[in-house]
């Protein structure tokens, strides 16, 4: 049995497949740690919870577009509040668009995202967590909305990598984390990034990069096309479609 990580595909099932495909990931035998965002951007959010949901060893990790997703399906958003503005602008109108305007989320869908794990750490101390985890306290005491929302353990984590600081987050093994991609960071990054034993896997799947699937063991990563040109006539979050600017 292999373990495979990967994350943020935000609708892009024919990425997700891509990857799932060219890595080798067998759906009965190997672990997929899922690090959150499955929904909003690009148009095939169901179909992509329907892959995940055929994966027999699936852990999955809630993102923040997840918590979104959630709270809209689940009756908690309030239908004239700004968050609801602010998720549909974000990528949650492809979502609603891909179940279907007005129509609920399939029931296994939606127990996908109540039952996702705000963190997971394995048998060897390997730590995974959609956007990082507050280094001055132990993470069972961290919030959840800071698991998944905040940016500064990726900021603190980058500064010391640029300054070629020898890094190791204790008390893990490793350290798997999504949520921010590689991209805004450094626009040639397009494979995950690996700083000291924290590695960031979301390479801009949700914009104009790629999704990336790595063996956790092997550290070999698999990608997908760029994922604009597989929805070319879709915006995604980008604003603009492959096609529009390349016409």
């Amino acid at each position: 049995m292999k373990r495979f990580v990967m994350s943020d595909s935000h609708g892009a099932y024919e990425a997700l497949v891509q990857c799932i495909e060219r890595s080798g990931f067998d759906s009965e035998e190997d672990t997929l740690f899922f690090l959150g965002d499955v929904v909003d951007g690009w148009p095939e959010t169901m179909e992509s919870v329907d892959l995940l949901l055929s994966i027999k060893n699936l852990v999955y990790l809630l993102g923040n577009h997840d918590q979104w997703a959630l709270k809209y399906y689940s009756g908690q958003m309030s239908g004239a509040g700004d968050e609801l503005y602010l998720w549909l602008t974000q990528g949650g109108d492809a979502t609603v668009k891909s179940y279907g305007a007005r129509k609920p989320m399939p029931a296994a869908h939606l127990e996908l995202l109540r039952n996702a794990k705000p963190y997971h750490i394995t048998d060897d101390h390997i730590l995974l967590v959609h956007a990082g985890f507050d280094m001055a306290k132990p993470i069972e005491e961290t919030a959840t909305d800071y698991l998944i929302w905040s940016r500064d353990f990726v900021k603190d984590c980058y500064h010391q990598f640029k300054k070629q600081q020898l890094m190791h987050m204790a008390p893990y093994k490793e350290v798997y984390i999504g949520h921010t991609p590689t991209l805004s960071l450094d626009r040639s990054q397009t494979l995950p990034l690996q700083m000291g034993n924290v590695t960031l896997m979301d390479t801009g799947a949700a914009f104009s990069g790629l999704l990336s699937i790595q063996d956790i063991d092997s550290k070999q990563v698999w990608q997908s096309d760029m994922v604009m040109r597989l929805y070319p006539n879709h915006k995604g979050r980008n604003g603009m479609s492959w096609n529009e600017l390349h016409d």
